[in-house]
């Protein structure tokens, strides 16, 4: 065993796979790491493994118990134990099937045209604004539009989406803020879902909020008490906003540097599809993965993982493995082999169609809009996130023409 690393990695020029990841890919493959904490853990990076760690149920995420491997001091959204993300069959079980009518393939195919809109409306505020110079893509585009869209489809109006933001950059940070203070932005955070909840049962309207009130198991005897509806809205603003966010300025940032990425998107829009699959295996934000404990000893294809022991199983590791995706740092739209940035097993992201549906519209109006878009920095002097689960560019400023 090598030292154990502090995780996040450091990441590689612009921002780039953190060069830690290549080298357990080639050497070290089940190697221990150190949590924002002080807790320890060991990190699986091949695609077989991540995949068995993701999907094998052997790997619990119930981690409640005194003494339990914590990712940060203190609050966040993974140390909840009755979020959705903190559960394991048979309580997972009971959500999924709940919430198993949400996102369906009809209802997807019915938000497609809102979501264009939308992204049309920013795009027309980005060429208003680019008149003065240079647009922040972050500020412009990049965080308003999944907001927009996330409210849009909760049926929620008038939604304070500056606090909202702030209160997810808390909840994943890792080093700006103390123990209570990601505490406290936790309970603001809730209050706020809370009084939601609350106004959508009295007046319930038709969007996904409704949705969730309404919901009930297949014998209509179950259903979600306001309490889990406040977590599940949170985590649907959370994470349905800022991994969005996160993967259309990365995506966008990679697609502009070198500019014939985007060129070549914007003489092909038909291609957008096989554009966001690859961006969403390259630019998922986040290096880590939830972490997991070994419920009994599991032999993967590069070690054993003792019984009791934390692991991590970041897909951003197991999308970037030479062996499944060759010379997997080139971008390469089309690639055969399925990425897994959505996760895979019980825990598959919710909102995995939804997050495509997105940014599908949201890369191909772009390229059909504004086909000269290009950068107004030099792509190494972005500046990116520090302290934070979710890494991204801080500010993106880009000339449509």
């Amino acid at each position: 065993m090598t030292d154990s690393p502090l995780v996040p990695f450091t990441p590689g020029p612009q921002g780039r796979l953190p060069a830690e990841f290549t080298r357990r890919h080639r050497e070290d493959p089940l190697a221990p790491v150190t949590f924002p904490s002080g807790d320890e853990a060991v990190m699986a990076v091949r695609f077989e493994d991540v995949v068995t760690v993701l999907s094998d149920p052997r790997f619990s995420r119930e981690l409640n118990y005194p003494g339990a491997p914590r990712m940060v001091l203190g609050q966040d959204l993974s140390s909840d134990p009755d979020q959705i993300l903190n559960m394991d069959p048979p309580r997972h079980t009971r959500f999924r099937r709940l919430l198993s009518g949400t996102f369906t393939p009809r209802q997807i195919a019915n938000w497609r045209p809102r979501v264009r809109a939308i992204a049309n409306e920013m795009i027309d505020e980005m060429l208003v604004g680019a008149k003065e110079g240079p647009v922040d893509f972050v500020t412009a585009f990049a965080f308003p539009l999944p907001i927009q869209v996330i409210c849009d489809i909760m049926g929620v109006d008038g939604i304070d989406t500056a606090r909202v933001r702030q209160w997810s950059d808390d909840l994943l940070s890792t080093a700006a803020l103390t123990p209570d203070q990601r505490l406290h932005s936790a309970f603001e955070f809730a209050i706020y879902m809370a009084e939601m909840v609350t106004a959508h049962r009295a007046a319930p309207g038709d969007g996904l909020i409704a949705m969730l009130i309404d919901a009930r198991d297949d014998d209509g005897n179950d259903r979600l008490n306001d309490d889990e509806l406040t977590r599940i809205a949170m985590m649907l603003v959370a994470a349905g906003h800022e991994t969005t966010a996160s993967v259309l300025t990365r995506g966008l940032l990679r697609l502009l540097e070198p500019r014939e990425r985007y060129a070549a998107l914007a003489e092909s829009p038909e291609m957008v599809e096989h554009a966001v699959e690859e961006l969403l295996r390259m630019e998922i934000p986040g290096d880590n993965g939830l972490p997991r404990v070994a419920k009994e000893d599991v032999e993967l294809s590069c070690g054993v993982v003792r019984k009791g022991q934390a692991i991590l199983s970041p897909p951003i590791a197991a999308n970037h493995d030479p062996e499944v995706f060759p010379e997997p740092e080139e971008y390469r739209p089309g690639r055969e082999q399925a990425h897994i940035a959505f996760g895979r097993g019980a825990h598959y992201c919710l909102g995995a169609n939804l997050a495509r549906m997105e940014l599908q519209e949201a890369f191909a109006a772009l390229a059909e809009r504004l086909p000269d878009l290009r950068l107004a920095q030099p792509a190494a002097d972005v500046p990116w996130s520090t302290g934070h689960l979710v890494r991204r560019p801080q500010n993106l400023f880009v000339l449509p023409g």
